[in-house]
């Protein structure tokens, strides 16, 4: 399912005319809640970002088709009032924050209450300070730490972890759980109903691994310290985002204690393209998953499920028919033909 972000993103993307710069008087927004140094550090991030925003040019890499469409957009950004959200986005691509603001912009517009305009006044401390102060608040360390900072949040209906510096051995253990590069982070897709889940799990991972997690989410943050999760399945039917296996069930097993036994299991299946830490099935054969999940303990997740659900809705207005091909009838036999010997019959020899 489209995030809010890239629905919403399809009416700014018409094309037309640059907005008109707005009056300054005309961006006053909301009143930013957190902590005293998170509220301080994220108006000079948002000030940022909204004079981009202000500007009317080509707006992340989207043409604006008018003032109105322009307006729409800086009025979410304004309704934005958690400052943590700031700072999360502070390192996402323009196209990205675009999703990502519009998404948490309507969220803060017609969804969440509105909130009181009691805040904490902000710090007046010099922003290098109040960063790193909001950076060390924001940290986990694990017992002991053998690879790089990792940043975590959610954003645009995805996780999304940024590495402070390049490790091999972190990036492997990113892909074994289902993360993808999309510069500049890691990420994966995941429903409302799981992804803090995902965080969590990906957070404790790894601090296992040993790596310092940085999560400026307050909520989200101690639930890692409390190990507060529902583990993911190591056995899972997920829908594919690969380019070459595109709308393509991919059993996921690269957890699992026996992963030789899903190979095995997966090479069964119809038109399986089996690899050592996965395969990719058609989604023509939904039964065949269906009852290959239910008889090797894999999971469904919400996505292939619902391509599993679409795939039904194809089927429901069918005639079902059971084949039962004629078999044709075989000509008649002729009769055999002696064999040659080379012997003339006596009736036909000469008196």
């Amino acid at each position: 399912m489209p995030a809010l972000g890239e629905t919403l993103l399809r009416h700014i993307k018409e094309p037309g005319h640059p907005a008109e710069e707005m009056e300054a008087e005309e961006m006053e927004c909301a009143t930013l809640t957190g902590s005293e140094k998170q509220i301080s550090w994220a108006t000079d991030i948002r000030a940022s970002r909204m004079l981009v925003a202000q500007s009317g040019r080509v707006l992340f890499g989207a043409l604006l088709a008018s003032r109105e469409q322009s307006e729409e957009l800086l009025r979410c950004l304004q309704s934005i009032r958690r400052a943590h959200w700031w700072i999360e986005t502070r390192t996402l691509g323009h196209g990205q924050f675009l999703l990502a603001a519009l998404d948490e912009g309507f969220k803060a517009r017609y969804v969440t209450p509105p909130l009181g305009n009691d805040a904490t006044p902000h710090d007046l401390q010099a922003p290098a300070m109040l960063a790193a102060a909001v950076l060390e608040e924001a940290l986990l360390s694990p017992a002991k730490t053998l690879g790089p900072v990792a940043e975590i949040s959610l954003a645009a209906g995805k996780v999304r972890v940024v590495l402070i510096e390049f490790d091999e051995g972190t990036n492997t253990l990113l892909k074994r759980c289902g993360y993808h590069w999309e510069a500049p982070a890691w990420t994966r897709q995941a429903v409302d109903e799981v992804a803090g889940h995902r965080a969590v799990e990906i957070a404790v991972r790894l601090l296992a691994h040993g790596c310092p997690v940085r999560i400026f989410d307050e909520a989200l943050r101690q639930r890692v310290v409390e190990n507060n999760y529902e583990p993911e399945s190591p056995r899972r039917v997920e829908v594919s985002v690969s380019e070459k296996y595109r709308t393509k069930f991919h059993l996921v097993w690269t957890l699992d204690s026996s992963p030789r036994e899903c190979m095995g299991s997966a090479r069964q299946l119809r038109g399986a393209k089996v690899f050592d830490d996965g395969a990719y099935v058609s989604v023509s054969h939904f039964e065949d998953i269906l009852d290959f999940a239910d008889q090797n303990g894999f999971s469904i997740t919400p996505e292939a499920q619902a391509l599993i659900d679409a795939e039904k809705q194809k089927l429901a207005g069918s005639v079902r028919v059971v084949a039962q091909p004629k078999r044709a009838e075989c000509a008649p036999s002729k009769p055999a033909l002696l064999a040659v010997t080379g012997e003339i019959d006596a009736e036909l020899l000469d008196d």
